[in-house]
């Protein structure tokens, strides 16, 4: 006797799809634990298009991650220029006074 149930035949999902699902679903919890609404968003349409479009879904995924690093490297970046904003104001304070 056969296991129908879970042969990817009869769920009618592939390995492929399988696989796009399952980064298109990383990308959703990453995207919406450690980079915001957006490539969370992105990552859940992927995720729900990975059954009837695998293209898009692929798509999707893709952007999901683009936005997150883009997320990312802003953040980094403007922390950056947070602190040295402030150490110059703190070195311009600290000069003035003296």
């Amino acid at each position: 006797m056969t296991d129908s149930f879970n042969s990817p035949a009869a769920s009618g999902s592939s390995p492929e799809t399988e696989a796009v699902k399952k980064n298109a679903l990383i990308a959703t919890i990453v995207g919406f634990v450690c980079g915001g609404a957006i490539p969370g968003v992105l990552g859940l349409l992927g995720y729900l298009k990975a059954d009837t479009e695998i293209d898009t879904a692929r798509k999707f995924t893709k952007w999901a991650w683009i936005a997150f690093a883009i997320i990312w490297g802003l953040t980094i970046l403007l922390t950056i220029l947070y602190i040295i904003f402030a150490v110059v104001l703190v070195g311009a304070t600290a000069g003035s006074s003296m």
